[in-house]
């Protein structure tokens, strides 16, 4: 993070009504400030974050709410913490979470309270009126990523005490990330990709924790200050964007606990100096398993426009495996502002079939109809298209043991092509348990995903237990594994061959890569059912062979290493090839 430049420059206190250009000068009512502590990880703060939503909705321009991620709830990667947010967590007694804090007022049981007081609260705190207003104005220039903020607390009567203290907070919306609770919750904010979107988020403060000093708060008294902050591209390694930022500024009474009088949200404007330009994020390629049924894929990229001039159209050309660019053009619903952001969909064609890994360059070649002034490319995308299983039978099982926590584990065959789930099960009420097995059949021609989910991420083996799963179509193994994430499974088109299924008789079963992600040696342990020349394979993700492993004729259970030392981090695939069967897995390298 850039150091952050403060320009504390108190001017003119006490000047007349007349100085003030931000604040009015009658008196207002209090608005409210609502300090939420929460975490991703907590069961039951989405609904936290709800009713702050709705108590914002309920009272338009009359509520400031900070969403602190704070205490143990809100550990681990990513983090979202902040210094201010753990003294803020710090300052009073919390007994469980969410709490939160509206104007830091005691109202009889102590200052934190849980969600289901905070309207109630915030209705008495709305009521009072407020001996100062304040407010402020920022620009945030895109060109150097420079915020200016001037802040004004004007007095209409004596403030209470003999000092209050000034605070400025920067927060931030649409931030993706992991929440505990949330489909219970507050589903409306999970995102498409699985992801939940965190609002409202404290990303830093521009005063000290404890605030600064108005040290004049007698009636008609002005209080100014200028700040300035060189906002990184970067916090703790979540992206900050800058149309996403808000501005909050409150004051308090004088003591570090004192109750906060009022709030507001600062102004902010966006400038530039550049008449047309736009940054862009990495293109996403959307494929459940790192695969797409078919030969096309459907993309997003982010543009941001960079300049004083609205973004209309965007033209994004994208090249498969360093074939001729193809353009896609966009046409924004409502043009872009400057400093605005949008997902552009582009749809993708020409990936090669067969379980090959496609890889993808994206660039930002017109703005406005206008030639890029700058280059804009997002490059090294890769995808795979789904493997063809070639089956004797159009009949299979799915079967589950469970580790030490079956209610984490769910799963799903779903067919793309028809879209429509074939099968699921879970979450599973025992542990270290093999399940009942699965019949399942499918259609000759389909594609089709099969995952296995563990909700907390970890797998189901082997940490606590030694979980697994096994997906077979008559002898051929699909997929198994046990030793994953957050999820594992396959994607796959069935091609139906009666003459072989004696052949598939003499297949590959047992299949497992451990560790997975690997940094350095991996065991490839798999079954031959049969008498069959066998070779191992490592193909990197332009379809170059790196190790070939010649087992030569082999029966029964194999144990291959698999040598990541001099591998760069990113996914792999294992060719097992065995008599006339070729059977694809992959292997995740990271450094």
């Amino acid at each position: 993070m850039k150091k952050i430049i403060l320009l504390f420059t108190v001017m003119g206190l006490g000047l007349s009504p007349k100085s003030q250009t931000i604040v009015g000068t009658s008196p207002t009512d209090k608005n409210v400030v609502l300090e939420e502590l929460t975490g991703k990880t907590c069961q039951f703060c989405p609904d936290g974050h709800k009713r702050a939503d709705q108590l914002i909705d309920n009272n338009p321009g009359r509520v400031v709410v900070l969403n602190i991620h704070e205490g143990g709830y809100a550990s681990g990667t990513p983090n979202y913490t902040t210094s201010w947010g753990d003294y803020v967590g710090g300052l009073f007694s919390v007994s469980g979470y969410p709490t939160g804090a509206i104007n830091r007022t005691d109202f009889g049981d102590g200052v934190m309270h849980s969600r289901g007081d905070w309207a109630a609260n915030a209705a008495t705190i709305l009521g009072q009126s407020s001996p100062v207003n304040v407010g402020g104005e920022a620009i945030i220039d895109l060109d150097t990523r420079e915020l200016t903020l001037d802040v004004e607390a004007y007095y209409t009567a004596s403030g209470p005490g003999t000092e209050n203290r000034i605070h400025v907070v920067i927060t931030q919306n649409n931030i993706e990330g992991p929440q505990t609770g949330a489909s219970s919750w507050y589903p409306e904010m999970i995102l498409a990709n699985g992801n939940y979107q965190h609002n409202k988020m404290v990303r830093h403060t521009l005063t000290p924790n404890s605030g600064d000093v108005i040290s004049n708060i007698s009636s008609t008294s002005l209080y100014t200050n200028s700040y300035t902050y060189s906002i990184p591209t970067q916090i703790n390694n979540i992206p900050v964007e800058l149309s996403d930022l808000k501005v909050a500024v409150y004051v308090t009474e004088g003591a570090s606990t004192g109750a906060v009088i009022t709030g507001d949200y600062a102004s902010v404007q966006l400038q530039t100096a550049i008449p047309l330009a736009a940054s862009n994020g990495d293109a996403a390629i959307e494929a459940s398993l790192g695969a797409v049924c078919g030969t096309s894929a459907d993309a997003t990229m982010k543009i941001t426009n960079m300049g004083n001039t609205d973004l209309s159209t965007v033209t994004i050309e994208y090249s498969v495996n360093g074939g001729t660019a193809i353009p896609y053009q966009h046409t924004f619903t409502q043009p872009l502002a400057t400093g605005a952001y949008e997902e552009v969909p582009v749809n993708i064609a020409g990936l090669t079939s067969g379980g090959a890994m496609s890889s993808i360059n994206f660039e930002v070649t017109m703005l406005n109809g206008s030639a890029n002034p700058n280059t804009n490319t997002s490059t090294g995308h890769t995808v795979s298209t789904a493997s063809t299983a070639t089956v004797g039978s159009l009949s299979g099982t799915v079967s589950i043991t469970t580790d030490d926590y079956g209610s984490e584990t769910t799963w799903e065959l779903y067919d793309e092509t028809a879209g429509s789930t074939v099968a699921s099960g879970g979450p599973y009420s025992s542990n270290n348990t093999q399940q009942p097995t699965v019949n399942v059949n499918v259609i000759d021609g389909n594609c089709y995903r099969f995952i296995v989910y563990d909700a907390y991420g970890d797998g189901i083996c082997c940490s606590y237990g030694n979980g697994s799963f096994l997906f077979k179509l008559g002898a051929l193994h699909i997929s198994s594994g046990g030793n994953f994430g957050a999820e594992d499974g396959e994607k796959f088109v069935v091609e139906y061959d009666e003459a072989i299924s004696s052949v598939l008789e003499n297949q590959i079963s047992d299949l497992t890569i451990y560790p997975n992600p690997v940094n350095n040696f991996a065991t490839l342990s798999f079954n031959v059912e049969g008498m069959e020349r066998t070779y191992v394979e490592l193909v990197n993700t332009i379809g170059q062979t790196l190790q070939t492993i010649d087992l030569g004729v082999v029966t029964g259970s194999q144990l291959v290493e698999l040598n990541a030392l001099d591998l760069p981090s990113g996914i792999y695939l294992v060719n097992i090839k065995s008599g006339t069967n070729n059977f694809v897995t992959r292997m995740t390298v990271t450094k």
